[in-house]
């Protein structure tokens, strides 16, 4: 028995909270929200989908249900969490933002408490801090973004792995299949980080804790489907990715991931080569002991980091958000193996400029431009309970309107996967309570060369903009109730 109970060690050592660990996390919440602050207030939507999810919040004050009339192509966790985040805010113009930078905050104390588990404090604290500075996390919790959402979930996961990964009980496996669904149920695409639960549980070579475990993720996971109809979530968060089909190969997910690490990711990045140049010359922090077999923190998080990189490098599309997957776990590596401190501020010092002139659109937005702040105001002039609809619905959202719940997300895979037509377009704007329709780009709605005579057919006229991908069309007969 004695022999069975040694490797309950490590947990013992770690039983007790760290010195410091206290004033570390209000340290960090405090700058997480600094950081994300100009974000939250700021007057425009940031991001295509800061303004899609912004108009979902929108259309859920209004008595939307999630997949029953608010389109979401996310798991059926995300918009109930964005509806929590409006409610906190007191539904006040940016508080859809709440959600996000909650999980920004979430996600920065998981990676430190994670890090605490499997480094020392000084490297928990260059996780944290490579995390919630680095402008891939910055765009996804400081604009509304499923992305930092389901995140702050799977570092909740890591961290539980990493406490418990020496003896899974069946109540801590319960406890990872909670959050494993968690994870997945607002996005599908972070399933990267069963691996290592899985290499856990296999480790415990227990079976009970993988029955009680699995069996919580999927019977949680489904249970989430039933408020909004199993048949509606299914078809938008499954289906409809499945149904897209590009031409994007590995190698060129490949150079996208490597375009974005370089662009938003280069404090990371440059530490990470930092660490590899210490392991090679034998100058790094000493890191505790690592349990051997499967459990070994460096394996799992190795398994994670390359997991991540297998699902982006296959994904159909991959768009630049999801490589702030590989943030987390390049940012604990790095924590368990840190060089002296000394390498990594001059590199950091070194690299400083660069990043805050790559993140500074984030950390300091800018306003509208001339042709975005003029379809606001054509918006801000319709009568009072006017609705809106658009190819771009953060435009509706910051112009204190609201969009029809079907389209609240107008993006171009709805178009190429014939969701969303000109018929359908023009059918929407046919309802007695929408007033305009904006047109903002080619590739969307602009699109659509029978759109323009399908509107002037259900009663609209060009206020503003000449060109066919850039106009404003609003019903010259106006009466919403």
């Amino acid at each position: 028995m004695a022999g069975h109970r040694a490797p309950t060690a490590p947990a013992r050592r770690t039983e007790a909270a760290p010195t410091g660990t206290r004033r570390d996390l209000l340290a960090l919440t405090a700058l997480t929200i600094l950081l994300r602050l100009p974000a939250f207030v700021a007057g425009r939507h940031l991001t295509f989908d800061d303004g899609v999810y912004g108009a979902s919040a929108v259309a859920m004050r209004a008595g939307g249900q999630p997949f029953r009339d608010v389109f979401s192509s996310q798991g059926p966790l995300f918009l109930p969490v964005v509806w929590l985040g409006d409610v906190a805010g007191l539904r006040t113009w940016n508080a859809p933002r709440v959600a996000a930078v909650a999980a920004g905050v979430a996600l920065t104390l998981f990676v430190y408490l994670t890090g605490r588990r499997i480094a020392d404090r000084i490297g928990a604290l260059v996780a944290a801090g490579l995390t919630t500075a680095c402008a891939s996390i910055l765009w996804v919790t400081g604009p509304l973004a499923a992305d930092g959402v389901g995140l702050a979930f799977a570092v909740l996961t890591i961290f539980l792995v990493m406490a418990w990964r020496d003896d899974v009980t069946v109540r801590r496996g319960i406890c990872l299949g909670l959050a494993v669904s968690a994870t997945l149920s607002v996005k599908a695409l972070l399933a990267p980080v069963v691996v290592p639960v899985v290499l856990v549980m296999i480790a415990g070579r227990r079976i009970r804790p993988i029955v009680a475990g699995a069996t919580t993720a999927v019977a949680v996971h489904l249970a989430l489907w039933l408020p909004w109809g199993p048949a509606n979530v299914w078809d938008q968060s499954y289906r409809y990715h499945l149904e897209v089909a590009t031409d994007r190969t590995p190698g060129a997910n490949l150079a996208k991931i490597f375009r974005t690490l370089v662009d938003r990711d280069l404090p990371v990045v440059v530490v990470a080569a930092v660490v590899l140049v210490a392991i090679v010359l034998g100058r790094r922090a000493r890191v505790p002991a690592a349990s051997p077999r499967l459990v070994s923190p460096d394996l799992l998080l190795l398994a994670w980091l390359g997991a991540t990189v297998v699902v982006l490098l296959t994904e159909q599309p991959m768009w630049r958000p999801h490589v702030s997957q590989l943030v987390p776990p390049l940012a604990l590596l790095a924590a368990r193996h840190r060089p002296p401190m000394r390498w990594l501020a001059v590199a950091l010092v070194l690299v400083l400029p660069y990043h805050l002139d790559h993140a500074w659109g984030v950390l300091h937005p800018s306003d509208y431009g001339e042709r975005s702040s003029g379809f606001v105001h054509q918006l801000q002039a319709l009568p009072k309970g006017a609705l809106a609809i658009s190819d771009d619905p953060g435009i509706v959202w910051r112009a204190g309107r609201r969009t029809p719940p079907d389209l609240v997300d107008a993006s171009i895979l709805r178009i190429e996967t014939h969701r969303i037509t000109a018929r359908s377009i023009a059918r929407a704007a046919s309802d007695d309570d929408v007033c305009a329709v904006v047109v903002t780009s080619t590739v969307r709605w602009g699109s659509f060369a029978d759109l323009p005579q399908r509107l002037a057919g259900a009663g609209y006229e060009i206020v503003e903009g000449n060109d066919r991908a850039s106009r404003v069309y609003r019903k010259s007969d106006c009466s919403p109730s």
